[in-house]
């Protein structure tokens, strides 16, 4: 097979992929729509949220999963952070070894587990406070941790047969089971704080506080209070240093006029000396300019004094 034959498989591949990845998320949004028992499940699923996170309660969204569902934590505890959720990502291993240390009784757990028979979650489910309600997020209904009771809700996404990736490709590689639970947890955050704050505008001013960095921080840079008290204050002090710059500059002036002021007296003084031949001419020039200098030392020292 040559390799440009090689290189047009693979551009079919890449569109098969797409097409089915929109397909599967076409059919998530349809099944919200119309399933009663998916809708049921998302609303208890919000419900031991909103409780968990509610203003008085203190608790947290502790988010937990192992190998790509891992990542997909990572990603929903990046989101639930920025929307200033509080929050955390739990891998099961470590927890075993004594990470479960960080849930505490008015927390609630979201398991990530496409097939929802990962032995690692079960196996931990037993070590978990009956205290914590557990939301799993999974791809099937019908499995061992849904059916566990310590499990109190599903967000539920829904994989067809026919786009399972190894009845597409022949390899079970997660692809569009972790892009629909990246979807539907997204869309489930973001309603969570919908429900927690309706005014979106400051919604959009608490995202500002805790994304002021690249593009999105610079396009929401005016409703950031750190960052517009930080131009007022730099704006003040750039106020207060052209003002220390005047004063300075100004007593400097003074100082100059009056060390001038006192070496013109020295000199004078001096040639006040009585010559016998000046015919006191020179005496009575000396008197007068020294006159005139005595005359300007009030105005200097009251600038003197005033600096």
């Amino acid at each position: 097979m040559s390799y440009e034959i090689i290189r047009q498989l693979a551009l079919g591949s890449v569109n098969e992929t797409l097409t089915n990845q929109a397909e599967a998320l076409q059919k998530l949004d349809q099944q919200y729509q119309s399933s009663e028992f998916s809708q049921k499940q998302l609303l208890q699923s919000l419900d031991i949220l909103y409780k968990t996170v509610s203003p008085g309660n203190n608790g947290k969204i502790v988010v937990l999963g192992i190998g790509k569902s891992y990542k997909i934590a990572t990603k929903i505890l990046s989101t639930l952070n920025s929307l200033s959720l509080h929050s955390h990502v739990l891998h099961p291993s470590e927890a075993l070894h004594g990470d479960l240390g960080v849930l505490k009784d008015q927390d609630c757990l979201i398991l990530l587990s496409a097939s929802g028979n990962t032995p690692e979650l079960i196996q931990l489910l037993p070590h978990i406070s009956t205290e914590i309600p557990v939301i799993l997020l999974t791809c099937s209904k019908d499995s061992k941790l849904s059916k566990h009771s310590q499990v109190k809700s599903l967000l539920y996404a829904e994989l067809p047969a026919h786009l399972k990736e190894d009845t597409i490709h022949g390899v079970p590689a997660p692809t569009i089971s972790t892009t629909l639970s990246l979807a539907l947890a997204d869309a489930t955050v973001l309603a969570l704080s919908e429900m927690l704050e309706a005014d979106v505008l400051k919604r959009k001013k608490m995202f500002s506080m805790k994304h002021p960095g690249g593009s999105i921080g610079s396009d929401l840079s005016h409703l950031n209070d750190n960052l517009l008290l930080k131009a007022s204050t730099r704006g003040e002090d750039e106020v207060s240093n052209q003002k220390a710059s005047c004063s300075s500059q100004a007593s400097s002036n003074s100082l100059f006029s009056l060390n001038n002021l006192k070496q013109a007296l020295a000199t004078k003084s001096s040639d006040t000396s009585y010559n016998p031949d000046s015919n006191g001419s020179s005496l009575v020039s000396s008197d007068d300019e020294y006159s005139e200098k005595r005359n300007e030392l009030p105005q200097v020292m009251a600038i003197y004094k005033y600096d």
